[in-house]
């Protein structure tokens, strides 16, 4: 993931900014009974880079964890944090290494299309979530490989899934899935449209 290491200092780009804090926004005012300020959780957020999506949900944390392949986009995440006790990185690949650790939220923002084996990561998080647990998952809906400027220097492994991809990870790890398209971004004169997939255990 050198790309996201060179990038991880300037990362925070104004656009990078206003979407993932609309993201989460949107997450929040969809599910107001999961996200008031009166429950609290045990987040973890995965893919995090610098934590623009993530640290957009510290109201409702009792702990969030930050799960990256990127030590200096972590780097960047802890000097925004380091008067906290209550988030925690790790500088780890779930795809080949496990995480030992239980919570009642995992967050994923723009990090699935950079992933091998979806699947494999679903399932995962299936065994590290706690009972009545939610894995809320964001990416982009199936595009036609134009949405990043060099797919293979960033690490991209798909552009984007089509809603019945998502339904098999649901599927195939028997979890339930509430699956909406939640946002539009204009971008190479056309529009690349994100996915929401809500997903627990049966």
């Amino acid at each position: 993931m050198s790309h996201f290491n060179e990038s991880a200092s300037s990362w925070d780009s104004p656009e990078k900014i206003t979407m993932m804090k609309n993201l989460a926004r949107k997450v929040i005012d969809i599910y107001p009974d999961i996200f008031s300020k009166d429950k609290k959780y045990d987040i973890m957020d995965f893919g995090a880079g610098t934590g623009l999506f993530g640290l957009e949900f510290l109201d409702f944390a009792k702990s969030l964890t930050a799960v990256d392949t990127s030590e200096a986009m972590l780097d960047e995440l802890k000097s925004k944090t380091k008067e906290r006790q209550d988030v925690f990185t790790y500088n780890i690949d779930l795809e080949s290494t496990n995480l030992d650790k239980s919570f009642d939220i995992i967050l994923s923002s723009m990090a699935f299309h950079h992933l091998q084996s979806p699947e494999s990561v679903m399932l995962k998080f299936k065994a590290m979530l706690n009972p009545n647990g939610k894995i809320l998952i964001i990416d982009l809906c199936k595009e036609d490989g134009s949405f990043h400027p060099d797919n293979d220097k960033m690490g991209v492994k798909h552009h984007g899934f089509a809603e019945q991809e998502v339904k098999k990870w649901a599927s195939h790890t028997n979890m339930n899935l509430n699956y909406s398209i939640i946002n539009e971004i204009e971008k190479n004169h056309q529009i690349y449209q994100q996915f929401l997939a809500v997903v627990d255990k049966n």
